[in-house]
């Protein structure tokens, strides 16, 4: 199986209890990076680590209705058969 690195754009929430105006309540955008394990109507599942085992480690899992866009950065992906990343031109 295949797995593609992947950039996520997501909105994170925020909750205040103070004096804080509205205007000062902005919910903050993120950028995570990893491999892109599951996407479905429920999660986007990211993961940074494999072991010599093939097993996933080092996950973000975030709500689907979090993720803003999802965008592939190297062609490809990580597999079994192909354990280095394919270099990309600059």
């Amino acid at each position: 199986m295949s797995y593609k690195y992947v950039e996520v754009e997501w909105v994170d929430i925020i909750s205040t209890a103070g004096w804080e105006k509205t205007e000062e309540t902005k919910m903050p955008i993120f950028w995570s990076y990893g491999y892109l394990i599951n996407h479905d109507d429920e999660e986007v599942r990211i993961a940074t680590t494999k072991d010599e085992k093939d097993e996933w480690y080092g996950f973000t899992v975030m709500p689907i209705g979090c993720v803003k866009k999802i965008t592939p950065l190297v062609e490809g992906g990580l597999s079994k058969s192909n354990k280095q990343l394919k270099k990309t031109s600059r």
